[in-house]
């Protein structure tokens, strides 16, 4: 558990930390949205296709670091990178899409994370991608709004 302590909450807290010096509101308005998008779909899937170790009478308990740490980061750098540059929209989702999943390979490669029920490392893709794709619109509601980033 304290790997999951220490790589999915405190570094990403601390890459969150550098972050919010750039650009406060950005990560004041992605956080909440990463949480989010972490909780729903991690208690979509554990017991059903995915579990996370160390496992515990309450599955989820594992991944509530990560839920609260490096997916609101992802999400925070995503949309920083998408209002930095001028990369292709598509191509970013894709690109962060691939990089995440990449990044949960390595994980699963090393044994903390265990899929089963037919669940593979392509369906993963499409949960990152279908999470960045929610990040996309969630950014241009709030442009439309006028919230600057």
């Amino acid at each position: 558990m304290w790997m999951n302590v220490l790589l999915g909450l405190l570094i990403p807290w601390g890459i969150l930390i550098y972050l919010f010096m750039k650009s406060p509101l950005l990560v004041i308005l992605m956080y909440p949205l990463g949480v989010t998008i972490a909780f729903v779909a991690n208690d979509w899937g554990f017991d059903l296709v995915w579990e996370v170790k160390p496992i515990y009478n309450n599955p989820s308990l594992s991944a509530i670091p990560i839920s609260l740490g490096y997916f609101p980061m992802v999400t925070s750098i995503f949309a920083y990178v998408r209002e930095k540059t001028l990369i292709d929209i598509w191509t970013l989702i894709l690109s962060f899409s691939l990089l995440t999943t990449f990044i949960e390979f390595l994980v699963l490669w090393s044994g903390k994370i265990h899929y089963y029920n037919g669940w593979n490392i392509l369906w993963t893709y499409v949960t990152y991608l279908a999470g960045f794709i929610v990040v996309h619109v969630y950014v241009n509601i709030l442009k439309k709004y006028h919230t600057p980033l």
